[in-house]
Order: C-alpha cells, then sequence, then structure tokens
C-alpha cells in the first residue's frame, strides 16, 4: 500500500476507534498524533480522505503525487476535517461535478506540490 493510503488507513482506524478503546501513545505517535490531535480530527467531517484525493486531482495531482509528500497528510487532514466547505465537497463529488478550489484551505498546498 502507498504511503499516503497507509497512512490515512491508520489514520481512519484510529480516529473511528470507539472512544472508550484506549488507544495506545505508540499507535498515536506513528501517526504524529498527540491526544489533542486525535480529540480534533475526531470531532471533524467524515470522509476527509476522499475529499483531499478529489480536491488534489482539480489541481492536476495525483494519488501518487500525495504519495511522494506523505509528511504533509496530518497537516492536509487538519485542515479538511474542519472545513467550512466540506459538505460541498461532499456533494460535488457525489454529483461529480468540479470542487470548490477557491474556498479550500489546502489550495495552496496543492499549488505548490502541482507547480513541482
Amino acid at each position: 500500500m502507498s504511503g499516503y493510503a497507509d497512512f490515512f488507513q491508520k489514520m481512519v482506524r484510529v480516529i473511528s476507534a470507539p472512544y472508550n478503546e484506549h488507544l495506545s501513545g505508540r499507535e498515536l505517535s506513528d501517526l504524529g498524533l498527540s491526544r489533542a490531535d486525535l480529540a480534533m480530527l475526531r470531532s471533524g467531517a467524515p470522509q476527509a480522505r476522499e475529499r483531499i484525493v478529489a480536491m488534489a486531482e482539480q489541481f492536476g495531482l495525483t494519488e501518487a503525487d500525495l504519495n511522494a509528500h506523505s509528511g504533509l497528510g496530518l497537516e492536509l487532514a487538519e485542515k479538511c476535517v474542519h472545513c467550512l466547505q466540506a459538505e460541498t465537497c461532499r456533494d460535488a463529488i457525489r454529483a461529480g461535478a468540479a470542487l470548490p478550489q477557491t474556498k479550500c484551505p489546502n489550495a495552496d498546498i496543492y499549488r505548490v506540490l502541482a507547480q513541482g
């Protein structure tokens, strides 16, 4: 599995774990998360990975491009899960429509990555 996809698969497992399940410090540190980061990510909109990949594609990036920069995964996720446009993105993905690039909090990251 690719770095970015693997990161998000692990992230989804940790974020989706029941609140009463004890997550080890090692599990969190492997993802570069603190307990405060975990609480923040759990409180946001679901399906961030789907939105991140779809938006990256709007900037001409592939999942392989994101995998090459897997260290950005947490930053992309933090911004995406609390984005005020998450529902707009979700609806656009479902409809197969263009996503709102100008409103994306990760747009600057995607632009830099697209420039190579």
